[in-house]
């Protein structure tokens, strides 16, 4: 997939504090091996969160660790920046 950025977070943000042109989903402890799988929502087992520019799923319900790291994305700290926070206000300066 070219040009996907990515960004770990801990959780999903409320709607409210969402882009609506960032895809955001969960990470749960796969079912399948020791790995983890990505989500559009996880109500229990979540691990973490991650949002990115473009949709890594498609129409499948999840992908597991092994293809998330296959699609060759780059990594990044500001794609999400809470609202409110120190990276926020740097924003606006």
């Amino acid at each position: 997939m070219k040009n996907l950025k990515l960004q770990w977070i801990d959780k999903i943000p409320p709607l409210e504090e969402r882009n609506p042109e960032l895809f955001y989903y969960d990470l749960r402890d796969s079912e399948i091996d020791n790995g983890y799988t990505v989500e559009r929502g996880v109500l229990v087992n979540n691990i973490g969160s991650l949002v990115t520019n473009k949709d890594i799923l498609g129409d499948k319900e999840f992908i597991t660790d092994e293809e998330l790291s296959n699609l060759q994305f780059e990594e990044v700290h500001d794609l999400y920046v809470k609202q409110n926070s120190m990276e926020s206000d740097i924003e606006l300066e």
